[in-house]
């Protein structure tokens, strides 16, 4: 086997050897089925219930902004709303179905949907059971199945990532040019949809690339990783810091508009422009017809502002030595003639040279660049409407993004993504913290050739790569999980797939009865195990027996019957049939996490993954006002008032006389005006607001409501040492691990989702006149008042 060769499972190769070509094909069969039934549920699990829940405050922008783009408003990019795909997907939906919260999410429901099904395409390198596994998992995951069902960009991104590493897999063992214009495809794809290609990008290309010059030039690997750290610290330590606001705008000299900011170490330089967030904010978009100038006077001008970032001596000195890199390594490896490294690896019969050197066969990269080339203009210039977009589409992703790290949205901690991972996808810890310890227990034995588990080690590295990428990334947001958790899946589908070829030994076989024993007594010590934890939990100042001493009973019973069943039998089938109790039980549980959060709390934020969620009383509010315009004969041209809270952009659009105002009144509302929508900061802000509304109903209701966070998993400043009951749930468990109360707190919001603590939220108003107030009612904690 070469080096390269990416073997068939040994599920595959022991199919092969036993069994007659008829039933070889059956069996195909019999898998194409499953996949089928797979590709039904994943449609009913995503489609079901699809827009009951309110739009959430982002997918309320999405689906705005894709409606502006269906109704003829045009659409330019903007990398504060990521790329451009995810708009003309909606667009598309509400043409061919109309515009409504289902159509909204159609097209990101459709798109989770196929990612269940594309472990499919890399069955051969995975193993045609762990394929299986993934597809079945993805179905049924909380993360993939919650963000599925969600107008966001990732659900795109995460189907592309699956393409491309397909794609790459796929064409490094057929060397295929379909493969690889799949993968150009759906790398082009991914990135008109979402900064995160670029995260993805550099996960895929440094394996690549440093197994290519391991292979070809080693001294190379050297270099390569010595100008990396060139570069990292041109980029992120060496230009000065910014003296910024709360806002992250930088503060400037007033008569010179200077930056005012600390020297940067060695050199002193001055900082980056993207250091102020302002410049991040002018330079991700231009409009060809700026202010009413041309296109060139505006490319002048959008380039000009380019050139004081890209200008920077820090920035000027990283492209220098990122093309003086490439420039000595092509020479190191092509230069030189017939001495060159590159000939003597292809007479070597080197077969990575093969791989590589079949993209030059027909000219393949050619058609593959030009495949992305022209995907990329397509969608940054609106289809060619706006041309300064097809550079911005790159630098005002990079640049607006770039500074977004120093802003850290979210402001999550660096435990954020793990915590995340602990509550909803516990099997992926586990089984994908088991399938690392056997690549190094393979690693360290060398049992297999180099290349044996290469598509494997890849997903390893993947896993890791984006666990410390997204980790290190300023900006964490809950939505990000899914890039975490997605290489995961198949690392984890892998390894439970090698625990339980126990099943397929050529040992003694154990009878049916044995193992039908062994299920049942493991579902027996789970089960009292769960009902002794449940009513500890419920009498736990009555109990003598503390929580943890549970979880030892359970380890210590399960550890008995696997030695048990591998002192009479086998220790293989013991350790596979107990692989295969714990995968089930897991999956239960994920499934249980999954529904609840999809179908039951999904627009509550008792769930950490809801985050920050549009209260149901928004969309029933607008149903009621809907209804209340047609009973009295508007049809939907009631008139109606709104402020500048972006989420009534989406749902009063069908509203023909709903009319934009500012935060505040300037004087009563006309006597045709049935309703005014204020947020609760402008009714604060503008006393007068209250005042203007005589004789109006005004009622109040949650806009949108978010999970207790710093009272669960933040960590403040100094909670080593703050008072107990002042620190987070975390914090307290950190310091107390055996206190019982705190562990009734974590098991009720593992099994129940009760966090314990009063959910956040803004507010909202809706003066209404008198004669709708009992139609548009009460709602959760809203009130009456005529006042």
């Amino acid at each position: 086997m070469s080096s390269l060769d990416l073997p068939r499972s040994q599920a595959a190769i022991a199919a092969d050897s036993t069994n007659p070509r008829l039933t070889q094909v059956c069996s195909l069969r019999v898998e194409q089925v499953i996949y089928l039934g797979l590709a039904v549920l994943a449609l009913l699990a995503h489609l079901w219930g699809l827009g009951d829940r309110a739009l959430h405050h982002d997918e309320t922008l999405h689906a705005a902004y894709s409606w502006y783009l269906f109704s003829g408003r045009g659409y330019m990019h903007d990398p504060l709303l990521h790329g451009p795909l995810l708009y003309n997907i909606g667009a598309l939906a509400y043409w061919i179905f109309g515009d409504n919260d289902t159509t909204a999410r159609l097209g990101a429901a459709l798109a989770g949907s196929a990612l269940t099904l594309t472990p499919y395409l890399i069955r051969r390198e995975l193993g045609r059971l762990a394929a299986l596994l993934a597809a079945l998992y993805l179905l049924i995951s909380p993360v993939f199945l919650y963000y599925g069902r969600f107008i966001r960009h990732d659900i795109y991104s995460l189907l592309c990532e699956m393409l491309v590493f397909a794609a790459i897999v796929r064409y490094t063992s057929t060397r295929r040019p379909l493969w690889l214009y799949t993968g150009a495809v759906a790398f082009a794809l991914m990135y008109v949809n979402q900064e995160t290609s670029y995260l993805f990008l550099l996960i895929m290309a440094v394996p690549l690339i440093l197994t290519f010059l391991w292979r070809i030039y080693r001294p190379g690997v050297a270099l390569l990783l010595g100008a990396g750290l060139l570069l990292i610290g041109l980029i992120f330590v060496l230009p000065g810091e910014a003296k910024v606001d709360g806002g992250h705008t930088a503060q400037r000299d007033p008569q010179t508009q200077a930056m005012l900011y600390t020297p940067g170490p060695i050199f002193g330089w001055y900082p980056l422009e993207t250091e102020d967030n302002s410049y991040a904010l002018r330079i991700r978009n231009r409009s060809d017809t700026d202010g009413g100038r041309g296109l060139i006077e505006n490319l002048g001008r959008y380039l000009h502002d380019l050139w004081l970032f890209f200008g920077h001596p820090a920035v000027l000195s990283a492209l220098a030595v990122s093309l003086g890199t490439l420039g000595v390594l092509g020479w190191l490896i092509w230069g030189r003639g017939a001495q060159s490294r590159w000939r003597a690896a292809h007479e070597g019969g080197e077969p990575l040279v093969a791989i590589y050197a079949s993209l030059a066969q027909n000219r393949r990269w050619v058609v593959a660049l030009a495949i992305f080339l022209a995907i990329y203009a397509l969608f940054f210039s609106t289809y060619f409407t706006n041309l300064i977009g097809t550079i911005s589409g790159t630098t005002g992703s990079l640049l607006y993004w770039l500074a977004q790290h120093n802003v850290e949205r979210g402001g999550q901690p660096a435990h954020y993504y793990l915590i995340q991972l602990i509550i909803y996808e516990p099997l992926l810890l586990l089984w994908g913290g088991i399938g690392l310890i056997f690549l190094l227990i393979d690693y360290l034995r060398r049992e297999v050739e180099a290349g044996a588990y290469w598509a494997i080690r890849l997903i390893a590295w993947w896993s890791l790569g984006a666990a410390f990428i997204y980790t290190w990334a300023g900006e964490k947001m809950p939505w990000l999980t899914t890039h975490i958790a997605l290489p995961l899946v198949l690392l984890a589908a892998w390894a439970l797939q090698r625990s339980l070829r126990g099943l397929r030994s050529g040992d003694e076989l154990p009878p049916p009865t044995a193992v039908a024993s062994f299920i049942a007594i493991f579902t027996l010590i789970v089960s009292l195990c769960f009902v002794l934890m449940t009513a500890i939990m419920s009498f736990i100042d009555q109990s003598l027996i503390p929580p943890w001493m549970v979880l030892l009973f359970l380890l210590l019973l399960l550890t008995l019957l696997t030695a048990g069943f591998a002192l009479r039998w086998n220790l293989r089938w013991a350790l596979a049939l107990l692989a295969a109790c714990i995968a089930v039980t897991g999956g239960l549980y994920t499934a249980r996490s999954a529904f609840r959060l999809a179908y039951q709390n999904g627009d509550i934020p008792r769930e950490m993954l809801v985050y920050t969620q549009t209260s149901p009383d928004v969309m029933r509010v607008v149903r009621k006002l809907e209804e209340a315009s047609r009973r009295r004969g508007y049809g939907l041209s009631m008139p109606i008032l709104y402020d500048n809270e972006t989420v009534w952009s989406w749902y009063l659009r069908d509203f023909a006389q709903a009319e934009r105002i500012g935060g505040d009144l300037s004087a009563p509302p006309a006597e045709e005006i049935m309703a005014v929508l204020l947020l609760d900061e402008n009714m604060i802000q503008n006393p007068q607001n209250r005042q203007f509304l005589d004789g109006f109903v005004i009622q109040r209701y949650p806009l949108r409501w978010w999970f207790p966070e710093d009272q669960i998993y933040r960590l403040a400043p100094g909670w080593r040492d703050a008072p107990l009951e002042s620190t987070s749930l975390l914090g307290q468990f950190l310091r107390t691990p055996l206190d019982r109360h705190i562990h009734v707190r974590i098991w009720n919001y593992l099994i129940f989702r009760e966090p314990g603590y009063p959910l956040g939220s803004s507010d909202f108003y809706i003066a209404v006149r008198p004669e709708l107030a009992n139609q548009i009612g009460i709602g959760l904690g809203g009130s009456l008042n005529q006042k």
